[in-house]
């Protein structure tokens, strides 16, 4: 019986030492502190910045590192390990019973008789066990069986429980990446993505470029690079070059009235707003061209369009400062009144539809529903350029009249700002 009982120890200490089921978990403790961290990045960035008056435009070409500013969080951090054993509670309850009613048998033993069982005789001739020797054997197996499990799941019970680390934790919680420690770039301009041959590569003076409108009036280019790296321009500078391209050609000469008398009116108001555009060009000699012109047109009969004219950088700058009371959409009821475009002359509208084709640079012919209208792009403007046939197009303007182009006759509109529709 000795090794049995060592076999039944081993098994109950077994038991015991098993591995457990556990679950670990992160949870964040309260906030020690904040801090903010600069991290320079192995990248540089070449922008231009733009200035121009007239008749010169410059260019200021600045390098920078990129930095990173991080802010962070430095918090504790609590690891909670939780083990368990399921079976923990099931082996008690059993193993208590089965002890229980064991131990109950063995100690009520005086209690059964010890007389056999006279009734029961086996082929040898032996008399049956008596009760009192059933209940001693049901008591030991009943206790061999209990106290193992109830020990097991003693063990278990005192093993589990909860475990927590703490330690500290750092987290980024914004970053911000910016140019840092700027200078001026260092050597030659090319000009890139305009049509025809590329101008001649320039020098840089500490970061600078200077052209003159003449100069400009020859060039035609997208974008800028500086030894083989592209410059990057905002689009507030791009559209500042645009207007000072379009300027060193609009300006460029005397204007005669004489030349003017055989233009139309549509074409004289449109030429006249882009002299007003190069208002925003300081020392631009804008004032007696646009005198001449206002002659022209006084002489024709026609009102010249207001000088003010807001200026804007977006479709929704353009809805804001022009407040169109009309729209033009496929399905519109105000889609009728372009029948007599005449009476809508000066009037902003949103108009909605699809670029049917270019007519002349500066003319699109977008259908709207069943009708057809001609628009007239500003050149030189950025968000007139990338418009390909059949694009669905929204647009902000103002109704210029009827416009005869060709054998085409339609109401013609003056864009103030065009995108993509979606």
């Amino acid at each position: 019986m000795s090794w049995k009982r060592l076999l039944a120890g081993g098994l109950v200490l077994s038991a015991g030492c098993a591995p457990m089921q556990s679950e670990r978990r992160v949870e964040r403790g309260p906030l020690l502190r904040t801090y903010t961290q600069e991290v320079v990045l192995p990248e540089r960035a070449l922008a231009a910045d733009v200035e121009a008056r007239w008749p010169r435009l410059t260019l200021q070409f600045v390098t920078s590192e990129v930095c990173r500013t991080e802010q962070h969080e430095e918090f504790v951090e609590n690891v909670i390990t939780e083990r368990y054993e399921p079976s923990a509670g099931p082996a008690i309850s059993a193993g208590a019973a089965n002890t229980a009613l064991g131990a109950g048998l063995l100690l009520a033993r005086p209690l059964f008789s010890n007389e056999p069982d006279r009734d029961a005789i086996d082929p040898e001739g032996r008399y049956g066990a008596s009760t009192r020797k059933v209940a001693t054997v049901w008591g030991v197996v009943l206790v061999s069986l209990g106290v193992p499990a109830l020990v097991t799941g003693i063990i278990q019970t005192v093993r589990a429980g909860e475990e927590t680390e703490t330690r500290k934790a750092d987290a980024v919680v914004s970053l911000r990446e910016e140019p840092c420690r700027a200078r001026p770039a260092v050597g030659t301009v090319e000009f890139a993505g305009g049509p025809g041959a590329p101008p001649e590569p320039r020098a840089l003076t500490n970061g600078k470029l200077e052209l003159t409108a003449d100069e400009v009036r020859g060039m035609s280019f997208a974008g800028v690079l500086v030894s083989g790296e592209p410059a990057a321009i905002s689009e507030e500078d791009q559209e500042l070059l645009a207007a000072f391209r379009s300027c060193s050609r609009v300006l460029a000469g005397p204007v005669e009235p004489a030349s003017l008398g055989d233009e139309e009116v549509q074409h004289l108001q449109a030429l006249r707003k882009r002299v007003v555009g190069c208002k925003v060009i300081p020392g631009a000699p804008v004032e007696e061209r646009l005198k001449v012109l206002d002659a022209a047109l006084e002489a024709r009969g026609s009102r010249a369009e207001p000088t003010d004219a807001p200026t804007v950088g977006s479709f929704e700058q353009a809805m804001e400062a022009y407040k169109p009371a009309l729209s033009f959409t496929a399905d519109s009821a105000d889609l009728e009144k372009l029948q007599a475009p005449e009476a809508l002359v000066g009037q902003a509208v949103v108009l909605r539809g699809v670029l049917e084709r270019r007519e002349e640079q500066n003319i699109a012919l977008v259908q709207v529903g069943d009708a057809r209208v001609l628009v007239y792009l500003e050149p030189d403007r950025l968000w007139a350029t990338d418009f390909p046939r059949g694009s669905r197009v929204e647009l902000v303007g103002v109704v210029m009249g009827r416009q005869r182009l060709g054998t085409l006759e339609a109401p013609l509109v003056r864009a103030v700002w065009m995108r993509t529709a979606l």
